[in-house]
């Protein structure tokens, strides 16, 4: 009787590690759960905060531009002649390459 006594006792030891790996896998996964919200919350926050941050910038250049009297036109259309320039040298090459 005495080593089926013990043998019950081992095995009820056994359950409850098992439970305990169980509840330990839980908790793991619930505090996995947890960081990502955390991080997906923080995401968030950076990101409206980094687009409020932005409309702020553009209105200081707006009323900055006002304020140098430069109309808003101006400013949009410098932006796309940029890219323009680089494409006007190699036709001017082309040129030069076939005197």
């Amino acid at each position: 009787m005495r080593k089926s006594m013990q043998m019950g006792v081992l095995g009820l030891v056994l359950i409850g590690l098992v439970g305990c790996e169980a509840a330990e896998q839980s908790a793991q996964k619930l505090a996995e759960k947890a960081e990502q919200a955390v991080v997906d919350v923080a995401r968030e926050a950076v990101d409206e905060t980094v687009k409020e941050l932005n409309k702020q910038v553009d209105d200081v250049q707006q009323s900055t531009n006002e304020w140098l009297g430069k109309p808003a036109e101006d400013s949009e259309q410098a932006e796309p002649q940029q890219p323009e320039q680089p494409q006007a040298e190699p036709d001017d090459q082309a040129a030069t390459k076939s005197i």
